[in-house]
């Protein structure tokens, strides 16, 4: 495995990667496997290179000390030794290793050469403005190309197989799903299990061991929390599967790992739908059957009634949209405005037309993701609309029985009455003495 970190002269904070490797989709010659870490850009849809060189360019700017920010690599094979899904994820797990895990990153993958191979692109400034730790970078993206792929002792299959035991499983079956969520496939072999990783096997262990810590089950307790946080993102989220790299996901299973730790793994037989899952709980090292938490059929028939509304930390927040005119002010304030006074609650009002609200601390942000809007929510409402709106936020988000269960007619608004003297005027804003961080 070779990587080559390539230095582009004069390319300063222009990021010229990103369109070289663009184009070569564009002929066909590349295919984009992997989007990460570029905050709320990410839910706007068809994004353009530019869209990424922005976003980039405005990471870079909060250190000008660092004049060439762009970083660029390859990581390349020996002819088609590995393909493009397993030379994605080692890419994932070496970017981690540099420092680059939750940077913006994008991974391309070539095929336009003999030999397989993915290129890197990021940015060497974080977003609190710091530098990346550059110093010997070849040598160490040797070594942790080499902890990768389990050449390092202290980094192979051992560790895996040591934590995958330390879960509570019913099964076999159920330890060699963990096993397989942490990318390794299998073969037993005269009692023996072969695990094999990248294509190659990278460790082995007793068979033995694994029927020695069956019958280990979750608490009571935990699993009715994993039972309650079903029930509450998949009024949030999409459960409709879709099957990427040959696995069942959805808008909701995505939900649950990043944000508690729970994996969900669906079993299908060849192309057809999946009739049942497992629950993998990473936080608690908990497996279950997905029935105990909630039968399959039920899970895909939800529908999600409720707007993406969550808690951003701060490095996922864009700039505030700064060319948005009064006009459009006006009209977003009294869309905004009409949420609050003319529907049932804000969780409607934000479905019906498509818009949301990020939370960061105390603070509330307006987005319309189709027309990339993104503002805070007080520079559309008044004071005593703003507590309003603070107040049906936390009573929408614990909703009882009742709420729950009812059927959502939402009927036409007329908004043209709420459009007042205020908002088209302007008006004096709380916020003024804040620093503010419009990009757009």
């Amino acid at each position: 495995m070779i990587v080559k970190f390539l230095y582009t002269k004069g390319a300063n904070g222009h990021f010229p990667a990103v369109r070289y490797n663009t184009s070569k989709i564009d002929r066909n010659k590349g295919e984009l496997m992997k989007v990460a870490n570029f905050g709320p850009l990410q839910g706007l849809g068809q994004l353009k290179p530019q869209d990424y060189k922005n976003y980039l360019q405005l990471v870079s700017s909060t250190n000008k000390a660092v004049k060439k920010p762009q970083f660029h690599v390859a990581i390349s094979c020996a002819g088609k030794e590995y393909d493009k899904r397993q030379l994605t994820e080692i890419a994932v797990q070496w970017l981690d290793l540099m420092g680059y895990g939750k940077q913006p990153y994008l991974i391309i993958f070539h095929k336009d050469t003999n030999n397989h191979h993915v290129h890197l692109i990021s940015t060497r400034v974080n977003e609190q403005g710091k530098k990346i730790k550059d110093s010997y970078e070849q040598i160490r993206g040797l070594q942790h190309m080499h902890t990768v792929l389990g050449l390092d002792p202290k980094h192979n299959a051992v560790a895996d197989t040591d934590k995958a035991l330390s879960y509570r499983f019913h099964t076999r079956a159920q330890f060699l799903m963990i096993l397989e969520s942490m990318g390794y496939s299998h073969k037993e072999d005269n009692g023996r299990l072969l695990l094999f990783k990248f294509g190659k096997q990278q460790g082995e262990m007793e068979a033995s061991l694994i029927d020695e810590r069956l019958g280990n089950k979750a608490n009571a307790a935990r699993q009715q929390q994993i039972t309650a946080w079903f029930h509450k993102y998949a009024r949030q989220y999409d459960t409709l599967l879709t099957k990427v790299h040959g696995k069942y996901q959805s808008e909701f299973s995505a939900c649950l790992k990043e944000k508690m730790g729970i994996e969900l793994m669906f079993h299908a037989s060849g192309d057809k739908p999946p009739y049942g899952y497992t629950v993998i709980d990473h936080a608690e090292r908990n497996v279950l059957k997905g029935g105990e938490i909630m039968p399959l059929k039920e899970l895909l028939d939800m529908i999600a009634t409720e707007p993406k509304i969550q808690t951003l930390p701060e490095q996922a927040l864009p700039g505030q949209t700064e060319d948005m005119d009064e006009k459009q002010r006006a009209y977003y304030a009294a869309i905004l405005k009409a949420i609050l006074y003319n529907y049932p609650d804000i969780v409607q009002g934000l479905h019906h037309h498509g818009f949301t609200l990020s939370r960061r601390g105390d603070d509330f942000y307006f987005s319309d993701p189709g027309a990339g809007v993104y503002v805070h929510a007080d520079e559309l409402l008044d004071d005593k609309d703003y507590h309003y709106m603070v107040e049906q936020f936390g009573q929408s988000f614990e909703p009882g029985e009742e709420q729950r269960h009812r059927h959502i007619h939402v009927p036409g608004v007329n908004i043209s009455d709420d459009i007042d003297d205020e908002a088209i005027h302007g008006r004096n804003r709380r916020r003024k003495k804040k620093a503010r961080t419009n990009h757009r």
